[in-house]
């Protein structure tokens, strides 16, 4: 193990200054990463499954007091237009938050490869300067420079890589819960159509 920490910490090492600031964007994606997949999955309606659910279902889970799905769904509207109306309102309490979350997250996450490519060109100029440097350093400087670019590329690939694969799973779970607002709106609309009729 402590062969495997020392391995690590000259690996960091080697890749220059741009090692600290890929080191405080890994800590910010994944805190947002996992702030935001949390916040998706605890949702009562992304768990709930209501974007699939029957009429009847949907009444049954009612009935039985789930005191969420009855904050949503608006039993005094005024036609289906106030059902409408009130699911707009629905939407932008809980989507817009999300949204910004994950155009904020997407940015983050697009920005580790531009700091690994930024350590690419400081690596090649370091290896420029070696290669113009006197006889006796220019080894040491150009391996320090290909190290340096090839180090830093390599971390801002492995901090973005499964922080997109991750994203994939919160914008799907996004799009659950949107989907289980249309059919809980769809569901409202009916009740609604059917109490003024």
């Amino acid at each position: 193990m402590f062969n495997f920490s020392k391995e690590v910490l000259d690996i960091w090492a080697k890749g220059g200054w741009l090692m600290l600031p890929l080191f405080v964007l890994t800590l910010f994606i994944y805190y947002a990463v996992l702030e935001l997949f949390l916040r998706l999955s605890g949702h009562f309606l992304v768990r709930s499954g209501y974007h699939s659910s029957s009429d009847e279902a949907i009444a049954l889970a009612l009935r039985s007091g789930h005191q969420g799905l009855s904050r949503v769904i608006a039993f005094d509207v005024e036609g289906p237009v106030g059902a409408r109306r009130h699911f707009k309102e629905v939407r932008a309490e809980y989507l817009p938050v999300i949204d910004r979350r994950i155009h904020f997250l997407s940015i983050l996450i697009a920005t580790g490869p531009l700091l690994g490519l930024l350590g690419t060109v400081t690596g090649m100029l370091t290896t420029f300067d070696g290669i113009a440097a006197g006889e006796s350093s220019k080894f040491g400087i150009i391996i320090s420079g290909v190290s340096e670019a090839l180090i830093t590329t390599q971390g801002g690939l492995i901090i973005s890589i499964p922080a997109f694969v991750l994203l994939s799973f919160i914008i799907h779970k996004r799009n659950r819960l949107e989907r289980c607002l249309s059919r809980l709106e769809q569901y409202n609309v009916r009740i609604a159509m059917r109490r003024d009729g």
